[in-house]
């Protein structure tokens, strides 16, 4: 044999030998843009198509991110594709929207439309929701319209609410508890002056129960502590920092009505799609009992727990392999 013929003998069998250590699953990385209403909103697709399987993350905020979450979510897709949307007025979306846009109904509609996308765009793909906080709120506004469950396999439900009011309460109570293990009297008596009822909730001072909510402990983790998160945000991330936090003066109406009327307990008996409910145990901002108000609410629903002892608000933050995993164990 020739020494040419040989040489690409020996290249052809590495060439094989390479491929053989590769992975042989196809990766799927597409951007999408959905303009509804004003608002111009990305939508990232990343990881693995032949699993047929999409994980839709719902960020929280309201104005939050989707893709500077990446950061600990990555390792779900090895397993699934992952769709990372950025609301209305939140993350990188751009156009000229109207705050009366900043609705519940419009953020559900908006969510419908990204859903028929990624439907259309990947026809033999399972949508499984993964919502966080706020998205929470989405998320149930969205499940509980219409027949919009008939195209969703399944929510993962991560430290949110269904009930302001419950909310509320619920964050007063763990305060309250937190003051007296403290023994910080002055939180104390601020606390028991202000209780938080159904009747008073739409009135009652909310800023001040979460700020001391805050100051006892409720939720400590920052990602900004993280130098490496941050080094991914500023070069790895569609968001700018004049972008992300410029969007919270555009929810006054949200803040002070909107989210005040958020009640969604008495519809959670018309879920029947599995739900996860996954809980930061030591979070305040949404404790864990209104995670278990809403596990008895599910009536009908099949419902699992995953609960993170080690985190508060967000425990794909504090404990990401573990969520990551409870995750893909959940949408298999």
């Amino acid at each position: 044999m020739k020494p040419s013929r040989i040489c690409l003998s020996i290249i052809a069998l590495f060439l094989f030998l390479s491929c053989g250590d590769r992975d042989p699953k196809p990766t799927e990385d597409s951007t999408y843009f959905l303009r509804n209403k004003g608002a111009d909103m990305p939508i990232w697709v990343k990881g693995n198509r032949s699993a047929k399987k999409i994980i839709l993350f719902i960020h929280g905020g309201p104005g939050d991110c989707a893709m500077c979450y990446r950061y600990y979510l990555k390792g779900l897709e090895n397993q699934s594709m992952v769709a990372y949307w950025d609301q209305r007025v939140a993350g990188a979306s751009m156009g000229k929207v109207q705050e009366s846009t900043l609705r519940y109904a419009q953020f559900a509609e908006d969510l419908g439309y990204v859903v028929k996308l990624l439907k259309k765009q990947y026809p033999d793909s399972k949508i499984f929701l993964l919502a966080h906080s706020f998205g929470v709120e989405l998320a149930w506004q969205y499940l509980t319209e219409g027949d919009h469950q008939l195209g969703i396999e399944g929510l993962i439900a991560v430290n949110g609410m269904y009930s302001f009011s419950n909310w509320l309460a619920s964050v007063r109570e763990w305060a309250l508890n937190e003051a007296r293990i403290q023994g910080n009297y002055e939180a104390e008596s601020y606390l028991l002056a202000h209780p938080v009822t159904a009747a008073n909730a739409a009135t009652v001072s909310w800023e001040e129960i979460y700020r001391w909510m805050y100051k006892l402990g409720g939720n400590p983790v920052s990602v900004y502590d993280d130098h490496k998160y941050l080094i991914n945000y500023a070069f790895n991330s569609p968001n700018t920092t004049l972008a992300q936090f410029s969007h919270a003066k555009a929810y006054g109406y949200y803040g002070n009505i909107e989210s005040r009327q958020f009640e969604k307990g008495a519809l959670l008996q018309k879920i029947q799609i599995p739900v996860g409910l996954f809980w930061g145990v030591k979070d305040g901002v949404v404790p864990l009992e209104v995670g278990e108000a809403t596990s008895r609410l599910l009536t009908q629903a099949l419902v699992s727990k995953v609960y993170f002892d080690s985190s508060w608000h967000e425990p794909f933050i504090t404990e990401t392999v573990k969520f990551n995993q409870a995750v893909i164990e959940f949408i298999e």
